[in-house]
């Protein structure tokens, strides 16, 4: 599926625990729901380029692998479990 970053957290987590960081996957829910790394490399993909990276993490878009934590059945936080790639998405500002 595809995350998004709504908020995010420059500090290192616990593998399992909440991060501080808020993602969306529209294919699930429009709300921002936070985000818990199940994975070391996930988190280390992850975090590289909301740390190292030039682009804005605001401005990608992770293509990644996802259990969805549910609470009376709806979802209240995404579990990564791995990371299949990194994208640069459109600017919502074009205008064609």
């Amino acid at each position: 599926v595809l995350l998004v970053f709504s908020q995010s957290n420059v500090k290192d987590t616990t593998i399992g625990k909440r991060t501080g960081e808020k993602v969306i996957i529209e294919s699930i829910s429009e709300t921002d729901l936070p985000l818990i790394y199940a994975s070391d490399l996930a988190e280390q993909r992850i975090k590289h380029e909301i740390r190292v990276a030039d682009e804005n993490v605001f401005k990608k878009g992770f293509v990644v692998d996802v259990n969805v934590e549910n609470r009376n059945g709806n979802p209240v936080a995404y579990r990564v479990t791995n990371v299949h790639q990194i994208i640069d998405l459109p600017d919502n500002d074009d205008k064609d």
